[in-house]
């Protein structure tokens, strides 16, 4: 699968995950150019996630690397207070805001995110572990994104292609593409392995033997 000349650009958040892999092929498959953006914001995976974006980009001809949103100050500064896994509060708004900026600024006509069903009922999830809510993750926070999105820049259309597919279905959807799906990378702690026990990696785990797809490889600690 390759890019294809002239090909209308859409620019996406490129995590070096599951979704954000099988997007690219999404693309590439609707024809479409992919224009890849990876953010850091001090989150503990940073690093391992930024490897795993570069190595996804790369398994497909014609993508270009990930262009970097550099928040680490920023991330940082709210890591010094909350010491959290993901250490900026409502990170969807900030990084989806940037990047409709930077898809304005880049001529890309269309901004992709890679929300899965599943992903919009994580809010309540979280919120019933006791962890840190989830409230851009939810229906309600893309469809006012979308519509906010449609008032400041019309012309990009903000998409979710993966919206009414289970991270099950995601994972063989990218499977059936050909994704490098054992290039990505989940886990919330930054290890050199997934650790096995985070929310992240729980979830990862359970949608690959659901999925009926091998991770390949020794890919958790626990």
């Amino acid at each position: 699968m390759h890019m294809r000349t002239g090909a209308e650009k859409t620019l996406l958040l490129c995590s070096g995950g599951v979704e954000s892999a099988v997007l690219v092929a999404q693309l590439l498959a609707a024809r479409r150019h992919p224009v890849p953006l990876f953010a850091d914001y001090s989150q503990r995976g940073a690093q391992r996630e930024r490897i795993a974006a570069r190595a996804v980009c790369a398994s497909f001809e014609g993508v270009p690397p990930p262009q970097e949103l550099d928040l680490r100050a920023e991330g940082g500064r709210f890591q010094a207070i909350n010491r959290l896994h993901v250490p900026v509060p409502h990170r969807n708004l900030v990084l989806l805001s940037l990047a409709l900026s930077w898809a304005s600024t880049l001529g890309c006509s269309q901004l992709a995110i890679g929300l899965n069903r599943d992903d919009f009922g994580k809010d309540e999830e979280f919120e019933a572990a006791g962890a840190v809510r989830y409230t851009t993750g939810t229906r309600a926070f893309t469809d006012r994104f979308r519509a906010l999105a449609n008032v400041v820049a019309p012309e990009v259309e903000v998409a979710l292609p993966q919206a009414e597919l289970s991270k099950p279905e995601v994972i063989r959807l990218g499977a059936d593409l050909g994704v490098p799906l054992h290039l990505t990378y989940s886990c919330m702690r930054g290890r050199e392995r997934h650790c096995g026990t985070c929310i992240q990696c729980r979830a990862r785990r359970e949608a690959f033997v659901s999925a009926g797809v091998e991770e390949g490889g020794d890919v958790y600690e626990t």
